[in-house]
């Protein structure tokens, strides 16, 4: 698995800062500050606005909308958003801080694998840096950032939010803007001094400074040392030694390890991976790497399953078939909304809902037993449906059974033990259990 393929998550944050609020203008004081989004490169350009509803962007929209734009009276603030990859969203806020008035210019692009897509690299990087020139040709920036997202996330800063000038200089990215107050505290020549990919000063007094050409190898080896030379030189206390090996473990969670979970529930674990998300991801694939699920053991030989004893079977089949699994349907498809279309897809995606928002614990008694009435009836209509089950309808639910070949399947058996705890729906997943019936009938046809 390539470094890409394994971060899909990730995206490219560039934040600028500035002490001037073109808000305070009105909409004329905005202008400016569109001019330069909208003379962005196309494939960085947005062409959404966002603010009730997503609209197409145009300047003369959003001067019809721009009151909208007020939030708690003293906050404004839009965003526009790409509609096509790479997804993007760009927001433009002026608030009033404890340090005073700030606005400030946030760029999300995802996934961050477009800034390392091979020929592109530089050119992305410079159009990145072309946005920075521009806005600071017209706001005086006191702070900045570009660099990986989940990366920031993971940095010792504890005040990620806190944008003050007077800020202490936590870490280092791949892009750095530092205003006149913070230069001046710094001090300009050991500022300049700093080993770095480029220098240069901004109007208003800002200086601009990269660690490395591009942020394509933000987590390399090259990428890291240059971070940490930079981190060191602005502040001497640090030790080379330990800054680089907490960034060399921060690099860990962009490299890749083999996924090898059990196949019959990959698709449950691989979407709680996502969910969890990257910063987790490792060491979460290395856990569920080993799990195995219990053997499925719901069903019982053909030959020894009971014949029907309700009053009338087609009527109890039709409950089955119809009733409880449109309960079911009925239950999850707003969350779930394969549950309607009856495809294999459903079926993990189901569990994976039930896991994850702990069906199997925090339900009442009563939700259970109709829960699992449903649930049963819906993955036995999977059975019917898809491998060709006989439904066999008992008095007592657990010994309804679908015969497929020369085994009585239980689904509803399986149902009351996927809900039977907080981790239940994994163990006693509707996917594994289909699988296996699927697996055994294909044996006995053969």
């Amino acid at each position: 698995m390539s470094p890409d393929e394994w971060n899909k998550s990730d995206e490219f944050m560039l934040d600028l800062y500035s002490p001037l609020n073109p808000f305070d203008r009105g909409f004329e004081g905005l202008e400016p500050v569109l001019e330069v989004i909208e003379s962005l490169e196309p494939e960085l350009r947005p062409d959404k606005l966002s603010l009730k509803r997503d609209l197409k962007y145009s300047r003369q929209m959003l001067r019809k909308r721009f009151h909208e734009t007020v939030f708690g009276g003293s906050v404004r603030s839009l965003m526009l958003v790409r509609s096509k990859p790479p997804e993007g969203r760009l927001t433009l806020t002026g608030a009033v801080r404890d340090h005073g008035p700030e606005f400030s210019v946030s760029l999300h692009l995802r996934p961050f694998a477009f800034f390392r897509e091979p020929g592109q690299a530089e050119k992305r990087a410079e159009h990145l840096l072309t946005l920075v020139r521009a806005m600071a040709a017209h706001l005086p920036l006191s702070l900045g950032r570009g660099h990986s997202f989940v990366d920031l996330c993971m940095g010792p800063d504890p005040h990620v939010k806190d944008t003050s000038p007077d800020r202490p200089i936590y870490e280092v990215f791949w892009l750095n803007i530092f205003g006149p107050h913070m230069v001046e505290r710094i001090g300009r020549q050991r500022l300049l001094s700093t080993p770095c990919a480029l220098m240069e000063e901004l109007p208003g007094g800002a200086f601009l400074w990269l660690t490395r050409p591009t942020p394509a190898d933000f987590d390399s080896e090259e990428a890291r040392l240059a971070q940490a030379r930079a981190l060191v030189h602005l502040r001497p206390e640090l030790s080379l030694e330990s800054t680089l090996a907490t960034l060399r473990q921060r690099s860990l969670v962009f490299t890749p390890i083999p996924i090898q979970f059990h196949p019959d529930v990959a698709e449950i674990l691989s979407r709680e991976v996502d969910i969890r998300g990257l910063k987790h991801k490792r060491q979460n694939v290395e856990l569920f790497n080993h799990y195995r699920p219990p053997p499925v053991s719901e069903w019982i030989p053909a030959s020894e399953c009971p014949p029907p004893d309700v009053d009338n079977v087609s009527v109890r089949i039709a409950t089955y078939t119809n009733r409880s699994a449109e309960e079911l349907i009925a239950l999850f498809h707003t969350p779930v909304p394969a549950v309607m279309d009856g495809t294999l897809e459903a079926l993990p995606r189901l569990d994976w809902h039930l896991w994850h928002n702990r069906w199997g614990k925090d339900i009442t008694q009563d939700q259970r037993v109709t829960l699992m009435t449903a649930l049963g009836a819906w993955l036995g209509r999977y059975l019917v449906n898809l491998l060709g089950g006989r439904w066999v309808p008992r008095k007592n639910i657990f010994e309804s059974a679908v015969i497929i070949g020369d085994r009585a399947w239980l689904p509803f058996l399986r149902a009351y033990r996927g809900l039977s705890g907080l981790d239940a729906p994994l163990d006693y997943s509707c996917t594994q259990f289909f699988r296996e019936a699927q697996r055994l009938s294909r044996q006995h046809t053969h």
